[in-house]
């Protein structure tokens, strides 16, 4: 059935005009579409899937860009002019070990330029040197398990798990998103390292009494969705009030979502968390804002808001707003 269809004429230099014209404009997106259907369609080539690798990189993908870029330079193609993406997409994702294979298996087929050599025995020695190293002192985590450390002493954690691959200590870092004894926005931060790692696995949170399955590479949108919702209405309120006061209540809003991530807060109500930090802003400045006029710019239940807003004093006085520690 396949070999009877018939594509239209040129059919492959539109696609290929279409994706140059995509990348021109900066549409990502579009461009991997291209280059994707070209090679449904059998008729890539080492240029386009370079492209499509560009494409997956600027859209944050970099563990699909490594697979597509490894195919690139060890695949049909054996493209000499990826070898450079590729090792640098390994040293981003600290795959230090595939980096070590990679390399020497490039030296063994003599693909790597003369030009280039001494930076690559470079990169090898270094990452022959953080292997060791690694090895030799493994990240201890925890301690961040129980919550009992000096929150200056859980960033230096944070600060050394940023430089490392975390498959090497998933374990631990699961029983940290697991525990809910420890600090909900030292959480949120493993979470952003997962996901400038691009960790594509299934792992279990719990914090600030709700729990989920998450995965950095397939995230729900529920969370922005839901901030942009509540910045939404306090702009409309206040920015052109007091902009100053609207800056306050965004940063504010934006940090008790940190420590939320990736959670929304309960109630999922945008009006009942905006008028809670439209108050809290007020207070900053002195203002006593009556129930019925909160009830009317924000048609929500006073007692409400007051829930919330006990909520967001109780993480204050338990240092999670000190920015100054973090």
């Amino acid at each position: 059935m396949e070999d009877n269809i018939v594509q239209f004429p040129k059919l492959k230099d539109r696609i290929i005009n279409l994706g140059k014209k995509a990348l021109e404009d900066k549409n990502y997106t579009k461009a991997l579409l291209l280059c994707d259907q070209l090679k449904e369609m059998n008729e890539h080539n080492s240029q386009t899937e370079l492209a499509a690798v560009a494409c997956l990189l600027e859209g944050n993908r970099s563990k699909e860009a490594q697979v597509r870029c490894e195919e690139l330079v060890f695949g049909p193609f054996e493209s000499d002019e990826a070898i450079e993406i590729y090792i640098s997409i390994l040293f981003q994702l600290k795959k230090y070990e595939e980096l070590q294979k990679s390399i020497k298996k490039l030296l063994g087929q003599k693909r790597i330029d003369e030009n280039q050599m001494d930076k690559f025995q470079a990169m090898l020695s270094l990452s022959n040197k953080v292997v060791a190293d690694r090895d030799e002192h493994q990240l201890d985590l925890h301690t961040l398990i129980e919550n009992k450390v000096s929150i200056s002493k859980q960033l230096e954690l944070i600060n050394e798990l940023r430089m490392t691959d975390c498959t090497i200590v998933f374990s631990q870092i699961e029983q940290v998103l697991k525990s809910t004894k420890a600090n909900p926005l030292i959480q949120s931060f493993i979470l952003s390292i997962l996901q400038e790692q691009s960790i594509d696995t299934d792992i279990e949170i719990n914090k600030m009494n709700q729990s989920m399955i998450w995965n950095a590479t397939n995230q729900p949108n529920d969370q922005k969705n839901f901030v942009d919702a509540v910045m939404k209405k306090l702009s409309i309120v206040l920015e052109s009030e007091d902009p100053s006061a609207f800056e306050i209540a965004n940063t504010h809003f934006q940090h008790f979502m940190t420590i939320y991530f990736p959670f929304i807060p309960i109630p999922s109500n945008e009006d009942i968390w905006a008028a809670c930090f439209y108050c809290i802003v007020q207070e900053y400045f002195d203002r006593n804002i009556a129930a019925d006029e909160l009830e009317d710019l924000f048609e929500v239940e006073n007692e409400s808001v007051q829930v919330a807003i006990s909520l967001v004093k109780r993480l204050e006085q338990e240092g999670y707003f000190d920015l100054n520690g973090y």
